[in-house]
């Protein structure tokens, strides 16, 4: 004759068990996608770091040629004198390996953009220069020149991460 067994047979898991596995994923997917995200903003911005390389040059490239008469998208300037006017927004976009674009009117970099003339923007650079305070007393007077790498062009422009480059300038 069979004696029944005395130790009960456990199938599946308990009220308890569940619980804490529901805990533990409540946790751990939004750290997930946390994770996530932030890799993607850091990958972003080194995009850009490595970008300012070939930028910031053209920007400074537009800015002497500004000062000498010639300059390929804004108003030409003289030594000494702040840009931009206050009417006026310098903006240049350029593609995402870091080639000019074209210039920004102040309503597509206001709401952002993805296109310039058919081709992809990557990066927005506003390009600023004011007369220091307190002022200098060089003979030749010195602005500070402002260059704002700013991404992603498709954002608002309240709303992009910027990189500030800053110069001296003539």
């Amino acid at each position: 004759m069979k004696t029944p067994s005395t130790s009960p047979t456990r199938r599946g898991s308990s009220l308890i068990e569940a619980v804490i596995a529901m805990g533990v994923l409540a946790v751990a997917i939004p750290l997930g996608f946390a994770a996530l995200a932030e890799s993607g903003r850091s990958g972003m911005s080194a995009r850009a770091e490595t970008r300012s390389s070939w930028i910031i040059p053209a920007c400074l490239y537009e800015i002497r040629a500004s000062r000498a008469g010639r300059p390929q998208y804004f108003s030409a300037t003289t030594t000494g004198q702040e840009f931009p006017a206050d009417d006026e927004l310098w903006a240049l976009a350029f593609s995402p390996e870091g080639r000019p674009l074209g210039k920004l009117s102040q309503a597509l970099y206001n709401k952002g953009t993805r296109e310039l003339d058919g081709q992809i923007i990557g990066y927005i650079a506003t390009l600023s220069a004011t007369i220091p305070t307190p002022p200098t007393t060089e003979p030749v007077p010195l602005l500070r020149a402002r260059i704002s790498l700013e991404y992603p062009p498709t954002a608002p422009s309240t709303k992009r991460q910027k990189l500030d480059f800053y110069s001296r300038i003539p």
